[in-house]
């Protein structure tokens, strides 16, 4: 077996890359916009990439003998005009870029579906029209859809470790079953939970809200690694014209890399992402468990040259020098209690570095939520980062008859010391609600990210900026998300299954016996129940509970 191909193609400098990477202007649509340099630029730059990539794959035989093809570009929030330092900020995909892949897309087949949905609770429909990807819909004639509020078909997956349960929208469906054929658009950026995010882990906006939910802790690159056995990108196409450097989900800064990388394997397109970052793959959690469980052929062939930046790393700590500059006055005690968190035998003898392992024993939920949390903080135009208060992040480590936390410097922390503080205190998860009745501010879950995100903003005294007036969207966003909740829950009350019940435990999930036939499948459809009226409306009173972030 050949090692897979991967085309990189650059735009040269001297073209201006950072107009409109955002949200589309006004003239789309117009010569007078297909005709500026940068748009045609980029239209070449697609056409190039992905022509290269089919004289080395060959993939177009398969695009044009599929029903459709659905396209995913990576919208978990559109940075534009929403109430920030700045105006736009590198999180989603370029439209432009996406508009070139769909014109490219519609050569071979006419049948093109875009399909999203973003972070919850951020109504789908919003970043469409921020972004202009609805625009985009109307001109190429493709159609459109917000994912959270489509049907769901559920799949066993018998070699999956953590999520075996998996609920997709039908035209993703339609992607596992082999009829249709799926790209992935997303963004070069790094991320606070798995540090970078790219081709596979776009699938995390396929999920429904409530499942995405499951696991979002220190499994969350086992979970999105199982993904792959029934969502692969048959292409992707990383947008890397201005990339976005920092503490995603939060605003990200822009980095001029003008770089797109093209691939028909999604992990090897993805190590050659990370490298064009600075980073180095197999220190990526999340790729080194895609190459455990098989899902890497061999490192890429690469058409094109490979350039390579450094990207700013997403910082997941309260503990860490950059978080203590920008929140002086903010005290983190850690104390986790997981199996794979160290162990303390001696509260005395914890050392700073302990207590950050201690700390990043759980970086894919609630942390890596909180401290994105601060990072909106960081990047609201008017704020006051001297606020004094507590964060209590696990539920301590069980030692010498107590329960123990420690601060940056190692320090120890008491139960007792704990509810003495002369400070308001912000509890972290499930894991440390025990001390609810001392805290001004919870964050029950494990983990609902948004929730964290919220207590952050609240804590520090200033309106979440997507919920604010300065957020030209806002009337657009309330409506949306007025709308979006009313659909899903009515179609929970018909009986229609667009999600999960939500639940947030630290457990892997049971699932039915997988029989000797099916052990070795990748993925096994699972029909789901019919719903009872209890389960409709548990799932339709968690849709109306959105309403109150």
């Amino acid at each position: 077996m050949t090692n897979p191909s991967v085309v990189i193609r650059q735009v040269r400098p001297g073209i201006n890359l950072m107009r409109d990477y955002v949200a589309l202007p006004k003239s789309y649509g117009t010569d007078a916009y297909f005709s500026r340099e940068d748009v045609r630029t980029i239209r070449e730059t697609v056409f190039s990439a992905l022509d290269a990539l089919d004289e080395h794959e060959g993939f177009v035989d398969k695009l044009a003998a599929a029903e459709r093809a659905v396209i995913k570009p990576n919208l978990v929030s559109v940075y534009h005009e929403s109430g920030l330092e700045k105006a736009d900020y590198p999180e989603s995909t370029d439209p432009r870029v996406l508009d070139a892949v769909v014109e490219w897309v519609q050569r071979y087949q006419p049948n093109v579906l875009i399909a999203e949905s973003s972070g919850k609770p951020m109504p789908t429909r919003t970043s469409f029209k921020v972004s202009g990807v609805d625009r985009i819909a109307r001109y190429r004639r493709t159609g459109l859809m917000e994912l959270e509020t489509c049907p769901v078909v559920r799949y066993l997956l018998p070699k999956a470790r953590v999520m075996r349960e998996v609920l997709v929208p039908k035209p993703f469906a339609d992607v596992a079953e082999g009829r249709a054929f799926y790209v992935s658009v997303p963004k070069l950026k790094t991320n606070l939970y798995t540090r970078v995010t790219l081709g596979f882990k776009n699938a995390m906006g396929i999920i429904p809200y409530a499942l995405r939910e499951r696991n979002h802790n220190f499994l969350i690159d086992d979970k999105l690694t199982d993904l792959l056995y029934l969502i692969r990108p048959d292409l992707t196409l990383i947008d890397g014209l201005v990339g976005g450097e920092g503490n995603t989900p939060a605003p990200v800064d822009p980095v001029d890399s003008r770089v797109l990388i093209a691939g028909v394997d999604p992990v090897a397109t993805d190590r050659v992402g990370t490298r064009v970052m600075g980073f180095d793959p197999d220190k990526i959690p999340l790729l080194t468990k895609a190459t455990e469980r098989g899902f890497f052929r061999g490192e890429a062939e690469l058409d094109g040259e490979l350039p390579v930046f450094h990207f700013r790393p997403a910082d997941a700590s309260l503990l860490g020098e950059p978080f203590h500059r920008h929140f002086p006055n903010v005290l983190t005690l850690v104390g986790h209690s997981l199996p794979h968190a160290p162990r303390v035998t001696d509260p005395n003898a914890v050392t700073p570095e302990m207590a950050r392992e201690l700390e990043q024993a759980c970086r894919g939920g609630c942390l890596a939520a909180l401290r994105s949390g601060f990072e909106y903080v960081v990047y609201a135009p008017k704020k006051d980062q001297s606020r004094a208060l507590a964060v209590i992040i696990g539920s301590g480590v069980e030692c010498q008859g107590t329960r123990w936390w420690f601060d940056r410097d190692g320090r120890p922390y008491s139960e007792k010391d704990v509810r003495s503080l002369d400070l308001p205190l912000l509890t972290l998860g499930n894991c440390a609600d025990h001390l609810r009745d001392v805290a001004r501010w919870r964050t029950p879950g494990c983990c609902s990210p948004s929730t964290c995100m919220l207590a952050a903003t609240s804590a520090m005294k200033i309106p979440f900026p997507l919920l604010s007036l300065k957020n030209k969207s806002f009337f657009n966003f309330g409506l949306e998300a007025v709308r979006m909740v009313a659909v899903r829950a009515a179609k929970s009350l018909a009986g229609t299954w667009i999600d999960v019940p939500s639940q947030h435990k630290a457990e892997i999930y049971p699932v039915r016996e997988v029989s000797p036939a099916e052990r070795d499948l990748d993925f096994v459809a699972w029909p789901l129940p019919k719903m009872d009226w209890r389960t409709r409306l548990k799932i339709a009173g968690d849709q109306l509970a959105m309403l109150k972030l």
